[in-house]
């Protein structure tokens, strides 16, 4: 799973810094950087050849980023081979130059996430101790983004594979998936020839030596989040003696197979799930109290007997249970979320299926013009490179009736389709277990109610990486650095600048959720001071923007993801706010 938090917001926060600065727009033009690292985009770089210039994309020349794209050979072990080209985004070090350690590269998950918008996303919430010392670094991998992307389904097809039943209980259920499966494989096979049997992880990690060779690092600082740390797990595998400094935050199971990696992350959902409904009949303020779980049973029953049509710019779409379903798991990511998603099944005939539908979208990529981007197609054929275990369908069956009983939620759609990467081609360089045999410490961060990537993973890819520490985070949500408090943030950025690792069995608090459902006002208030707004003058944007639209209107856009809106908004409140002074 990709890691994302609030990305609008996050957006929104580097805007509102520059519009309140003297910095000027973040797209404009400056100076070429004269240090070795730098290299045009549209020509491309070789290995150790990187010329950095303006990016042009509308979220990282938004957020002020640099861009450089970098070829590396398609085939790691033919380097004179045909090449294939890694984009890559930088947020420049912000301290003295004689203090800059180097660069930290981050990757924030997926398979298929894209490392360019994550760092437009999220480069100005990293705390200050870090950017002055490192260039912030990621990438959009191989086949990913604007890495060369690769596609197997056309836009109709993906609609109708998601329109169909994801919880197949019939013969003629399973037939269907199993019909999708297979258009799946071919069009992946049929439209990526080449790029096939080389999207493993193995590849990856083979592309982020020659990220780290061009960067001009003799070793490699790294940030893995969600699948960022299988990525992790297997350059140390690879590459131990590469390595300054890692930490593996939300890491996936580095030996299960497909089958008791959808028990664990099925019932791990079903834990956090079971957190909201608490957290929500303790809160006056949660619109489903003071019986969420009643209140989300009859939601899902009704959806699957009378299913919500919706109208929205790309045509008629449906939520039905499944949809229901998938569209929960994804707000169940942040507590931040946790307000308004309540409030999104009160209101679930009135705009709540539309908000549902755009939770959805954010995991699967599609756009609101109903057009999608890659990162699905991308996914599948990662994991497909990458997974060993072939069952055959009754082995299959058996499976999931196990994991659907186990998570009456949640258990039928994280379990279906385990035979999905069958027949699918061997990758050209199969993926190995991870290891650490001479690396140095490496840090896993591991949160205890994380449902994607649950504590117990954290727990196992300790044990595979000799040497590693696990870092523990005792609140909820999908990976703990930046959003898991000052603890969390101390120990990360104490281990990346001084090489200082936690003592081993340090455990973090959970942050204050006394605010989970009342909106995202907090949130946002916190993120732009991070940021470097004035308090007072953060708190005056959001108040006024939220005064502009309603808290309700507020709450959804930022849940559908509306980042030009949301941009547009900010930008006019803080010049408000401004010269107003209200800062």
């Amino acid at each position: 799973m990709t890691r994302t938090r609030l990305p609008a917001l996050l957006v929104a926060c580097a805007v509102l810094f520059t519009a309140c600065s003297d910095g000027g727009s973040p797209s404009a033009e400056k100076e070429s950087d004269p240090r070795p690292t730098g290299g045009a985009p549209a020509a491309g770089g070789t290995d150790g050849d990187l010329h950095w210039s303006k990016c042009t994309g509308k979220l990282t020349a938004m957020a002020g980023l640099d861009c450089a794209t970098l070829d590396v050979p398609l085939d790691p072990a033919e380097p004179d081979g045909d090449r294939v080209g890694i984009a890559l985004a930088r947020k420049a070090a912000t301290g003295p130059a004689d203090e800059r350690i180097g660069s930290l590269v981050i990757n924030p998950g997926g398979p298929g996430g894209s490392g360019l918008e994550f760092l437009a996303n999220a480069a100005s919430s990293f705390p200050s101790s870090l950017t002055d010392r490192f260039d912030l670094v990621s990438f959009d991998p191989r086949g990913v983004g604007e890495s060369d992307p690769v596609r197997c389904l056309d836009d109709d097809q993906k609609d109708a594979q998601m329109e169909g039943d994801l919880t197949p209980d019939t013969p003629e259920e399973r037939t269907r998936i199993e019909e999708d499966q297979t258009a799946l494989r071919e069009g992946c096979t049929e439209r990526n020839p080449e790029m096939v049997t080389h999207m493993s992880t193995a590849d990856v990690a083979a592309d982020l030596d020659r990220i780290r060779t061009a960067l001009g690092d003799e070793q490699l600082n790294f940030l893995g989040y969600s699948y960022g740390t299988s990525i992790g797990a297997t350059y140390a595998a690879m590459f131990p003696t590469h390595i300054r400094a890692m930490v593996l935050d939300g890491s996936i199971s580095p030996s299960a197979s497909a089958a008791d990696q959808a028990m664990v992350q099925a019932t791990g959902f079903e834990r956090t799930l079971a957190n909201f409904i608490a957290a929500c009949d303790a809160d006056q303020t949660c619109a489903l109290a003071p019986d969420a779980a009643a209140a989300i049973a009859a939601t899902r029953a009704e959806l699957e007997s009378k299913p919500v049509t919706v109208e929205d710019s790309s045509g008629s779409r449906t939520l039905n249970r499944d949809l229901f379903d998938y569209g929960l798991a994804t707000a169940l990511y942040d507590t931040s979320t946790w307000g308004p998603t309540a409030q999104a099944i009160a209101d679930i005939r009135e705009g709540g299926a539309a908000t549902f539908l755009a939770l959805v979208d954010r995991q699967t990529g599609r756009q609101a013009d109903g057009s999608y981007d890659n990162s699905s197609d991308a996914q599948v054929m990662v994991n497909c490179a990458d997974q060993e275990d072939r069952p055959t369908a009754e082995q299959a069956a058996q499976d999931e009736a196990r994991i659907a009983q186990a998570a009456p939620t949640f258990g039928a759609l994280i379990g279906a389709g385990l035979t999905g990467c069958d027949d699918w081609p061997e990758p050209a360089q199969p993926t190995p277990a991870p290891k650490a045999d001479g690396a140095p410490s490496i840090l896993v961060i591991g949160t205890v109610g994380d449902p994607a990537t649950p504590y117990e993973w954290a727990q196992e890819m300790t044990q595979a990486l000799s040497g590693s520490v696990l870092l523990t985070y005792e609140g909820d949500g999908h990976t703990a650095f930046l959003r898991g408090g000052q603890c969390i943030e101390d120990a990360v950025v104490g281990y990346f600048v001084d090489l200082e690792v936690p003592s081993a069995g340090t455990r973090c608090p959970a942050q204050s959720s006394s605010d989970e459902f009342g909106g995202v006002r907090d949130e946002l208030i916190e993120q732009l001071a991070d940021s470097g707004l004035p308090q007072e003058l953060a708190t005056c944007v959001v108040d006024g923007m939220i005064e502009r639209v309603g808290e309700a209107e507020f709450n959804d856009m930022v849940l559908k993801n509306e980042q030009e809106e949301i941009t547009k908004l900010a930008q006019a409140t803080a010049l408000e706010c401004a010269t107003s002074g209200g800062g």
